[in-house]
């Protein structure tokens, strides 16, 4: 058995990028060079009852939401509108009143892409003798002239995050969350990220992967870290860090900016119109490290959620 991340890395050691791809495996989306061009990003993740959701509790309608939005999270990531949805499903053999439950998944779906006008534009629809299966791909447009990679960070720039972390999935936020593209439109348009990706398997892991893309280490400062109201007061502070750092499921956007991007920030000669919250920043040294409130800088362990294989 290994890591998602381990075999991950072991596809896009197998089949290496070949053109009319830019970027392949191992970002939140590809990269797709047009004969104009310009970049078709795809992004795709596939979702299971049982695992992303739960449909002895959780509606069909709010599975179908989450199925879209975790995609529209990865292109808001990649600095990208949506442009068209494909949905592909597999229902299990023998569900009760699976007509109703279509209708419902579909609404949700609708409602989703509609608030981001979009369409779905094609899919498939399955039967097996497994748990209620749903895979959503998403194709996108730069919102500037070109998307934005994991892989294009720097060393000593500075980390940011557009939101509180932690407590998404015991709390449901994880189905009602939305996903952060007006933010990344407002980055294009006004501070270029340097590199960007978003946070959904815990900020501790997807920070180690960024850290990793981009051959840079990281510095995470544990006072600056934003921690979401979903997390229970009653747990220690340590706790609490903890659970920013590792529960997942927050799909924020970890951002990467220049130097003289940051300095532009704190001088308030432009606000950004949602948090921006500098948390860290990227080092020569490789691996990921905290510094506490004493200054003391130790390393960061990687936690979150990874898929067994």
């Amino acid at each position: 058995m290994t890591t998602e991340r381990d075999f991950i890395r072991s596809l896009g050691q197998q089949f290496p990028v070949l053109a009319p791809v830019r970027t392949g495996i191992g970002d939140d989306g590809a990269v797709i060079s047009t004969e104009d061009h310009s970049d078709l990003v795809v992004v795709t993740d596939m979702l299971l009852d049982g695992v992303h959701f739960d449909l002895h509790t959780h509606s069909p309608a709010a599975a179908g939401r989450k199925a879209v939005a975790v995609n529209l999270s990865d292109l808001a990531a990649m600095g990208c509108r949506p442009t068209a949805a494909f949905v592909s499903i597999a229902v299990p053999r023998g569900m009760n009143d699976a007509a109703t439950f279509l209708q419902e998944l579909y609404e949700g779906i609708g409602q989703i892409l509609s608030e981001y006008s979009t369409t779905l534009a094609g899919g498939d629809t399955n039967s097996w003798n497994g748990p209620f299966a749903i895979n959503v791909c998403l194709t996108g447009s730069p919102f500037q002239q070109r998307s934005v990679l994991r892989s294009t960070a720097r060393a000593q720039q500075g980390l940011y995050v557009t939101g509180p972390l932690g407590g998404s999935f015991p709390s449901g936020r994880h189905l009602t969350f939305r996903p952060r593209l007006a933010e990344s439109e407002w980055l294009m348009a006004h501070f270029p990220p340097q590199a960007m990706m978003d946070l959904s398997d815990g900020l501790s892991i997807d920070a180690h992967r960024l850290a990793e893309s981009s051959g840079v280490g990281i510095e995470i400062y544990e006072e600056a870290v934003p921690v979401h109201n979903d997390v229970p007061v009653q747990i220690s502070r340590a706790e609490r860090f903890r659970a920013a750092i590792s529960d997942g499921e927050d799909f924020e956007l970890l951002v990467v900016l220049s130097d003289e991007q940051s300095m532009q920030l704190r001088s308030g000669a432009i606000e950004p119109p949602f948090p921006l919250i500098e948390i860290g920043r990227t080092t020569e040294a490789n691996g990921l490290w905290l510094i506490d409130s004493s200054g003391l800088r130790r390393p960061l362990r990687a936690t979150g959620w990874e898929h067994p294989i």
